[in-house]
């Protein structure tokens, strides 16, 4: 198998960065970090801005056009003074570009750089508050949002059946043994799931990953929020139990007061949270098994992930 998705080089972004935008002077490149996406800060003069290039073939992007969902989702919450990034326009006045490397087509999105410092995990109550306020008024303005373009949904096939099924075919490689004994809570989570009512309120876009590392903060701006690279529709409590995870739990309980302070949760969502966030311990291994296989990780990576996982589940049901 050839496994593709190299880090390109910053002298090739360089010169590609100065055909597609119309950005004065010279423009500096520097690798930051791989994470979901590769990101890189480029400097022009005294200005910073962020440069992604996805990575492909990851298993909840199926073509572009999931790519263009997410950035004009991204301009469409812009549009309504919402908080978060949108790309910059190319001189083709497009907000995706592509180069060729290595025998595949990479897309390019730039970003301005984020107003403030990455956040402390600690919020204040203000801040706490504040940000379960964006994350409602994100949900609410997103009601409206319409695209030409497609995007996944975070349904229970993918959100638990298909993730259980990953680990349990890995497990049994690595003779870890079967998942025999998750499968009664594992029916247990889908119910809960489907005990959520879905109308505009309880279902439709979500950040998906509204953790630390995907906000800034300065005390003349506020927030920023950034990464929409997991965007998706589905139940609102995502954002909510992604925050339980990331947060400590002092935090979680203010942001989910300032959240209600815009919309209220109804009682089967509030009951669903926590195990919802056990979804979400459960999910992000297909996501790490989707990028281990398409970066071209080695065994000894996949038994450790899988060690890891197989131990998740045994403590989630004790």
């Amino acid at each position: 198998m050839q496994f593709l998705n190299s880090i390109i080089k910053e002298t090739t972004l360089e010169t590609a960065l100065s055909n597609f935008y119309d950005l004065p002077g010279p423009i500096s490149c520097k690798f930051i970090r791989r994470s979901f996406n590769d990101h890189y800060i480029v400097a022009v003069g005294s200005k910073q801005f962020i440069l992604r290039v996805y990575i492909n073939n990851k298993s909840y992007i199926s073509c572009i056009n999931d790519i263009h969902f997410e950035l004009d989702f991204l301009e469409y919450l812009y549009s309504y003074k919402q908080p978060v990034i949108p790309p910059i326009k190319s001189k083709n006045n497009q907000n995706l570009t592509f180069l060729k490397f290595n025998n595949e087509t990479r897309y390019l999105a730039l970003f301005p750089y984020a107003k403030g410092s990455p956040i402390n995990e600690n919020l204040n109550i203000s801040q706490s508050i504040n940000l379960g306020e964006i994350i409602a008024k994100l949900h609410f303005y997103s009601n409206n949002f319409k695209s030409q373009f497609s995007r996944y949904s975070l349904d229970v096939r993918r959100l638990v059946e298909q993730p259980l099924h990953t680990i349990e075919e890995y497990s049994r490689l690595f003779s870890f043994g079967n998942l025999s004994f998750f499968r009664g809570y594992s029916r247990f989570l889908i119910d809960s799931i489907n005990n959520i009512p879905i109308d505009d309120e309880t279902y439709g876009m979500v950040h998906g990953d509204p953790n630390p590392s995907n906000f800034y903060f300065s005390n003349d701006d506020g927030f920023s929020l950034f990464d929409f690279d997991h965007c998706a529709i589905g139940y609102r409590i995502h954002d909510l139990a992604v925050i339980r995870l990331s947060f400590p739990e002092k935090v979680y309980k203010t942001v989910l007061r300032g959240y209600e302070q815009i919309r209220r949760l109804k009682n089967a969502e509030r009951d669903c949270i926590k195990k919802y966030s056990d979804i979400l311990l459960i999910k992000k291994f297909s996501d790490i098994y989707n990028m281990l296989d398409i970066t071209g990780a080695d065994e000894r990576k996949k038994q450790f992930i899988t060690q890891n996982a197989y131990n998740t589940l045994k403590n989630i049901v004790t």
